[in-house]
């Protein structure tokens, strides 16, 4: 008989701004949806939750989870995860991060769980290899030495197979593996998404209808022969070739930055930016305007400009420029070009990576016949 595989499931605090308690909003919804896969797999017990904020605990236990004690400030995946494992005396266990896994079905969990039951020795499977957001491991106890190597959970794939010797399968590629609700933008892609739990479908149905809008028509050009898709910021091969495969439109790939957070270089403010210079020179309205006459849509990874540009904008800001709520927003230059945006003669998303990594996948899922 299989021994069942705990399961911790971590989520971050709020913020006290409008946007940012939207976000949260849409974060628990998506949380509670997990918990609900994850509570009725015959393979997954218990489920711990491990809440940054009191409401988010109250839901997830009210849901059937049990509620960890909140680590010390400032907050370490590391430690954090080590200290659940040690404490626990946990083998085997899948790790979560809250919002990290909203399109996930029982079949691919299943998959997962079945792959780590049937191979050998120390063992992870992933959702992706270099940026990691869920996890299901063997061997768990091996995380006690890894600690100061994971600082955030994103290079846990990456530190259990170069470090720890461990072979990680990454799952395939896919809107479920790829989707991380780290953005307003993330949730906004995934509307009306077939695999959407049943209280993130509620959510969204109430986001803001000027959005909605925005995401109706990309998925209409994307369907429309011979349209053009700008994609701007840290995207990749993968989301290239999926549009290539899937769409009959032309695409404009203006490709920055990649790895510029795992790579130091945000911390070390050394992003540099062809993109960000050019709107920089001429101006948010102007630079708009020029995107809007190469295409007829654009998924902009925006955070990019914002580290090229520096200071890097608190998450309220962020978070409300992704909205679209020029008058939540307390940057000036942020602000003049979330207007812009807003009042652009094609639908354009902003948000962070997400936007055109897994964002791509969750787009192309949704189109009617796909």
């Amino acid at each position: 008989m299989k021994t069942t595989i705990p399961a911790i499931v971590m989520t971050p605090p709020s913020g006290s701004s409008r946007a940012e308690q939207w976000m949260a909003l849409g974060r628990r919804a998506a949380t509670l949806d997990l918990l609900s896969l994850l509570i009725n797999h015959e393979a997954i017990d218990p489920v711990f939750v491990m809440a940054a904020g009191d409401r988010d605990r109250e839901a997830f236990t009210s849901a059937g989870a049990v509620a960890l004690e909140e680590q010390a400030e400032p907050f370490h995946f590391g430690r954090a995860l080590a200290g659940f494992t040690e404490h626990g005396g946990f083998d085997s266990l899948a790790y979560f991060g809250g919002a990290s896994a909203p399109l996930l079905q029982e079949g691919l969990l299943h998959q997962a769980v079945e792959r780590l039951h049937r191979t050998k020795g120390p063992t992870a499977v992933v959702n992706n290899l270099h940026s990691t957001d869920w996890a299901l491991l063997n061997s768990a106890q091996a995380l006690s030495d890894l600690i100061e190597q994971l600082p955030a959970d994103n290079p846990l794939g990456w530190v259990l197979e170069r470090k720890a010797g461990f072979d990680v399968h990454a799952l395939e590629p896919c809107a479920a593996t790829q989707v991380d609700l780290d953005t307003p933008a993330d949730l906004i892609l995934l509307l009306d998404h077939p695999h959407l739990g049943e209280r993130l479908a509620s959510f969204l149905l109430k986001s803001p209808g000027f959005l909605r809008q925005r995401v109706e028509r990309l998925r209409e050009i994307l369907s429309s022969y011979g349209s053009t898709l700008i994609v701007i910021g840290r995207s990749s091969s993968n989301a290239w070739m999926l549009l290539e495969r899937k769409t009959q439109i032309w695409v404009r790939m203006f490709v920055e930055e990649r790895g510029m957070s795992a790579s130091g270089r945000l911390q070390r403010g050394e992003v540099r930016s062809l993109l960000a210079a050019m709107l920089e020179g001429m101006g948010p309205e102007t630079f708009v305007e020029e995107l809007s006459s190469l295409g007829d849509a654009v998924l902009w990874d925006s955070r990019v400009w914002m580290a090229h540009r520096g200071p890097f904008p608190s998450p309220a800001d962020r978070f409300a420029a992704d909205l679209g709520w020029v008058d939540q927003i307390a940057d000036p230059a942020l602000r003049r070009l979330t207007y812009a945006v807003n009042h652009a003669s094609i639908p354009i998303i902003t948000g962070g990576h997400g936007v055109v990594s897994g964002g791509v996948y969750a787009l192309v899922e949704g189109m009617k016949g796909d």
